[in-house]
């Protein structure tokens, strides 16, 4: 019987992580949860988010972009939309996105502003902020 989870951490570009870990915890689409060894079996939409887990002790922090998570048999498969370290956010820089991503989401329903893509804009803002003021403590 395994003693520890099997991850994988994959985005449209690359993989960022393969192997073995005590715990993970993901931004699922009703609030984060963690999967700890014997969880039962679940696919969950994620959010925008911090994401991290454990292995030998220590924790690695990363901010998932959203994406979908499979978790059956003591492996978990998370595909990302992105993910970036949490120390290689600017905090600037995602303020001034939010800034746009909300003036766009102010203008009429003319056709000419894609609101979805405004709104996930926003919120991946919204979400460096949050993880890089978190870590801040």
């Amino acid at each position: 019987m395994a003693k520890s989870l099997k991850l994988q951490l994959v985005t449209p570009d690359r993989s960022i992580f393969d192997g073995e870990v005590e715990e993970f915890t993901v931004p699922g689409a009703v609030g984060p949860f963690t999967v700890l060894l014997n969880h039962a079996p679940i696919v969950s939409a994620l959010v925008p988010g911090i994401f991290k887990w454990k292995d030998s002790g220590r924790e690695t922090k990363l901010l998932l972009g959203g994406g979908f998570l499979e978790f059956h048999e003591n492996t978990g498969v998370v595909l990302a939309s992105s993910a970036e370290r949490v120390e290689d956010i600017d905090v600037e820089r995602a303020e001034r996105s939010r800034l746009r991503a909300e003036e766009r989401l102010q203008h009429a329903m003319d056709g000419t502003i894609d609101y979805e893509r405004a709104r996930a804009s926003r919120d991946r803002a919204k979400a460096r902020i949050a993880a890089k003021n978190l870590v801040r403590g």
